[in-house]
């Protein structure tokens, strides 16, 4: 199936990427002291008193230090367990908050264990980045969108249509446990002017990337955003020390060589008609129409830091594309080629790192 073209982009965008982790990848310096390790469950709400136990089980008999590590490897909390003997499953709760004692928002979250005679069990290094495609999933009339993951893993559904635009970044690489999904959408696009669900011609590309063992799904925090955390609190938070990929992972892809998760999201795009009196107004026009394109200030650093480029697309039907250096984006739109009615513009911006912001605005062209 033919798919639209930022969507079909972002495909290999992730195969070229994987390919540049296996050339890049080395050894794993794991010790092989640390086995058995397990999580209770894959998923916990901290902000309902819930906690997530880590079982796992040491060849020595000495302490260890439990470290919390957030998808930016940021260090968010510190747990220690006593010595016991060797071989003997040993336990640590973590009750889903920070060393300050607040609740983390909700992500993914890898706990790496090490021991007081130097054995590092890492579990990024050698699990998890397996990626793959949806191929199956199932759109109802009720706005459920279905699907199954093998493994806990990281989702991106990008929404277009053939040889079109993408329209809406419906999950933008949010963590997800195994098992049955359900999504809901509402079956328009980002600005709810076209409808895509029923078309012929509309796609999707759902894609996933596995989480490594040892990570566990926080939810229920209402009050703060993971990207708000990691501008806030969470900024400047000890990293975790950089480590060699296993052999056996060398072949897998992970969405942060791309973008780290904190600025993953799809960039706020605005698009506006600077001489429209009225800004969320439908502007009649004769022949012309300025346009400007931006993206939120908060976006443009981390955008502005890759090669973009910006996709126009009319009623659906890819019109012009420029390779920008910067933004905003002032522009003269002729609209003497197409026919008196109502017509649908709408930008892709879209980052050579996987990055793709969208935004859709009408016009009415008078006779």
């Amino acid at each position: 199936m033919r798919r639209s073209v930022v969507v079909e982009r972002t495909c290999n965008l992730f195969r070229a990427s994987a390919l540049m982790l296996a050339l890049l990848a080395g050894f794993s310096d794991a010790s092989g002291a640390v086995s058995g390790v397990r999580l209770d469950a894959p998923t916990f709400n901290p902000a309902a008193g819930e906690s997530s136990l880590l079982r796992f089980k040491l060849e020595a008999d000495a302490g260890s230090k439990i470290l919390v590590y957030d998808p930016d490897g940021g260090l968010v909390r510190t747990l220690a367990v006593s010595a016991g003997p060797s071989g003997e499953e040993r336990q640590v709760s973590w009750d889903g908050r920070d060393d300050s004692g607040r609740v983390v928002p909700d992500e993914a979250y890898t706990f790496v264990i090490d021991t007081l005679d130097g054995s590092v069990y890492d579990p990024a290094t050698a699990s998890g980045g397996e990626v793959d495609d949806i191929r199956n999933p199932t759109f109802d009339d009720s706005g459920a969108v279905g699907y199954t993951l093998p493994a806990p893993a990281r989702v991106l559904i990008r929404l277009g249509i053939r040889n079109g635009p993408m329209y809406r970044t419906l999950v933008d690489w949010k963590p997800r446990s195994a098992g049955k999904v359900t999504e809901y959408w509402d079956g328009f696009d980002a600005d709810q002017l076209v409808k895509l669900r029923g078309r012929d011609d509309f796609t999707a590309l759902i894609t996933y990337s596995t989480l490594p063992d040892a990570t566990v799904i926080t939810y229920g925090n209402n009050q703060e955003t993971y990207r708000d955390y990691k501008l806030g609190r969470g900024k400047d938070r000890p990293q975790k020390p950089e480590r060699r990929i296993g052999e056996d992972a060398k072949q897998r892809f992970r969405p942060d060589l791309l973008v780290p998760p904190a600025w993953a999201r799809a960039p706020e795009v605005t698009m506006t008609f600077p001489d429209v009196s009225e800004p969320d107004a439908v502007p009649a026009v004769k022949q012309s129409v300025n346009v400007r394109i931006d993206v939120a200030e908060d976006d443009k650093p981390r955008l502005m830091e890759d090669q973009f480029e910006v996709l126009l697309f009319v009623d659906g039907q890819f019109f012009a594309e420029a390779e920008r250096g910067y933004l905003p984006l002032n522009w003269k739109w002729e609209l003497s080629q197409f026919p008196p009615g109502e017509h649908v513009l709408t930008v892709n911006v879209s980052s050579f790192k996987g990055q793709v912001g969208v935004a859709s605005r009408k016009v009415r062209l008078e006779p």
